[in-house]
């Protein structure tokens, strides 16, 4: 990458930073590393070693990175998790509370089990922590990476690593949030050849003036 494109990408990390400052005041980036709560959620989701040094996470308009200064000497790489982590916030603002908790079924309901010590037959709910897929976390990842693809197809016309895609959704990374890599595949297809077709959805059309302009 050259060197202006490199600082012409800084700007627009720069630019992206502000535009959701202003729509979400309180977002700010947070060192995973002091943060006690990124501290517990690292031996919860213990089937993701990697959650604490390699994974962004957003609680609320916080987005929780493996350090601070984060992606310095790779801006286009801080763009494209900036905007699908933006994406998220969006849902979010747009479906309240539903959007964590359809987020988190089934698994959610594993948090049931701590009444078994009132009543047993509600240690049942622990099977719900077992790798079910999970059809609603799927379809909001699926929003994510699709504006994931759409940053990477507008500032580089590069097209996405589908198997890599792929992966997120059947892997440990999302707690194999959903098995049907050839359906994942099938639809990851569809959303890009939609946004190459420039029929973008609001949030999609926003972002993408933000970054080319247009």
């Amino acid at each position: 990458m050259n060197t202006v494109m490199k600082d012409s990408l800084q700007y627009k990390r720069s630019f992206v930073e502000q535009c959701i400052k202003a729509e979400f005041a309180d977002f700010e980036l947070v060192d995973k590393r002091h943060s006690k709560l990124m501290k517990v959620l690292s031996y919860l989701l213990f089937f993701n070693p990697k959650f604490m040094t390699r994974f962004i996470t957003v609680i609320g308009h916080k987005v929780y990175v493996p350090q601070l200064p984060w992606n310095k000497s790779n801006p286009y790489g801080a763009i494209e998790v900036l905007c699908h982590e933006w994406v998220h916030m969006k849902d979010a603002k747009s479906m309240g509370i539903w959007f964590k908790l359809l987020y988190l079924f089934p698994q959610i309901f594993a948090i049931l089990a701590l009444l078994g010590f009132w009543n047993s037959w509600f240690f049942c709910f622990l099977i719900c922590l077992a790798p079910f897929p999970a059809l609603w976390r799927a379809k909001l990842e699926l929003r994510g990476y699709t504006m994931s693809m759409a940053v990477r197809w507008w500032l580089l016309k590069k097209e996405p690593n589908y198997d890599w895609y792929v992966e997120q959704f059947v892997g440990p990374n999302y707690y194999y949030m959903y098995p049907f890599s050839d359906y994942v595949r099938e639809r990851l297809e569809e959303e890009f050849e939609r946004i190459r077709a420039d029929q973008l959805e609001n949030h999609e059309f926003q972002i993408k003036h933000i970054l080319i302009g247009e």
